[in-house]
């Protein structure tokens, strides 16, 4: 799972934030379920063809510092993956 450190503007009303989903062999994993956590709030995306998972947050309104969790859940293949990245609001 590929999650970076973002930065966003107070003024943008929807903060789209995107993670890739990929296996261990490297291939892109399509139309998979994917949860980020932020400010105690949850938002739920699945991920395109490409393996890439668009997040639309609206909560975030105040400028600051905030941890998010990005989470996919597993399946009968794939282990559950947690990944912790930070978000910042100007």
């Amino acid at each position: 799972m590929a999650a970076k450190a973002k930065t966003f503007k107070r003024s943008v009303k929807t903060k789209k934030y995107s993670v890739t989903l990929k296996t261990n062999r490297n291939k892109l994993m399509k139309n998979t379920k994917v949860t980020i956590k932020v400010n105690k709030i949850t938002y739920t995306a699945k991920t395109n063809s490409k393996g890439v998972a668009t997040f639309k947050i609206t909560k975030l309104t105040k400028k600051g510092k905030y941890t998010a969790t990005v989470k996919y859940m597993g399946n009968k293949y794939y282990n559950t993956k947690s990944v912790k990245v930070k978000i910042t609001v100007k």
